[in-house]
């Protein structure tokens, strides 16, 4: 049976407390007093000392044959001593307090939560960045959620007018699902509503119980539509504790690109990189720019090493007294000394 489960109910089973694997097991909470113990024999001298040194003497005629009969009766009147003594180093062993330790340690991620607000406006087609700005919007989305493990995350999409994709969830499947099967919708209004964006993805954290709050904003233009300023849903983030981290994607000017049935387009593109930048500075956030595949890469690992879930650490002690099972011991051996005091073995001439 493992020593730190062995009831100490069972007390009375004294061999088993006196192993010196199980001693040697114990955690000593006072360990000083255990050298007492060792200087329980001094008693012995000291008794000698005092009894024997200083007695009163009274001269007794014995013949030979009784002096040798006296022998063992000699040795046996050590026995209340040795008692007391049993009693003193039981008690000592008491007052060491011998305990075990049960150690666990419990850790887990507490997550944070996370909404990607992806423009999908018109421009987003534009193919400067490969295979276009909407695939690699898509692509960041991705990588960063394929690197979580306890975090919630949520989808808004906009243009014109902002839309929730997905609520808030843990499920990683899903959300990569629905960015695979994520198309431009023309039914949305065209432009770019960096503001209602925001505001959507403000309304999917701002109750949420976990205080680390993150918006990654992903877009190419600048705000043309909706009814929220973005430097107003920017401070709004900075009351409910949100960070937004923009990414502004592609290089300003015009842009050709072919549509479904193959029509070409040309499509002024200018990303407003100073309202970005300051709506990342008043949350504290940060600010991207990309231009190609690679400084998208580096953003992702950016963005994945900045905001993690703290990793939290519990450390449970689970602590056992034995100092019980000595005290007994203690208390049955003083006990019996009390008790051999009253027969043959006590001398009460020497008393």
């Amino acid at each position: 049976m493992d020593n730190f489960q062995y009831d100490i109910n069972q007390w009375y089973v004294l061999y088993y407390w006196l192993k010196p694997e199980v001693l040697r097991s114990y955690i000593w909470e006072n360990p000083i007093y255990l050298y007492g113990i060792i200087g329980t024999p001094l008693l012995l001298v000291l008794r000698w000392l005092i009894y024997y040194r200083f007695r009163k003497k009274y001269k007794v005629a014995l013949n030979k044959r009784e002096t040798k009969s006296l022998n063992l009766i000699q040795i046996l009147r050590f026995i209340p001593l040795s008692l007391l003594l049993i009693s003193i180093s039981f008690l000592l062993v008491a007052i060491a307090r011998p305990q075990k330790s049960n150690e666990t340690n419990t850790q887990y991620t507490e997550g944070i939560n996370i909404v990607f607000a992806m423009d999908i406006s018109e421009s987003m087609k534009i193919t400067d960045i490969h295979p276009s700005r909407f695939d690699a919007a898509k692509q960041i989305c991705s990588d960063i959620i394929k690197e979580r493990n306890s975090d919630r995350i949520g989808i808004v999409i906009f243009s014109g007018e902002a839309v929730t994709l997905s609520p808030l969830t843990n499920d990683y499947t899903l959300l990569i699902d629905k960015l695979d099967e994520l198309r431009q919708n023309k039914s949305i209004p065209s432009g770019t509503a960096i503001g209602s964006a925001l505001g959507t993805a403000i309304n999917r954290l701002k109750n949420t119980k976990t205080p680390e709050r993150l918006i990654i904003l992903i877009s190419d233009g600048e705000n043309t539509a909706g009814l929220m300023d973005p430097a107003t849903a920017a401070e709004l983030c900075l009351e409910y504790n949100i960070k937004i981290y923009c990414i502004g994607l592609g290089k300003d000017g015009t842009h050709q690109f072919k549509d479904e049935d193959g029509t070409t387009h040309y499509v002024e593109s200018k990303l407003d990189e100073t309202t970005l930048k300051n709506i990342s500075s008043i949350t504290k956030g940060e600010f991207y720019r990309a231009f190609n595949t690679k400084s998208l890469k580096e953003i992702t690992e950016s963005i994945n090493q900045l905001e993690k879930g703290k990793v939290v650490q519990l450390h449970y002690t689970d602590i056992k007294d034995f100092y019980t099972i000595y005290l007994k011991w203690a208390v049955v051996f003083f006990l019996l000394w009390t008790a051999t005091r009253i027969t043959f073995l006590n001398n009460f001439l020497e008393d």
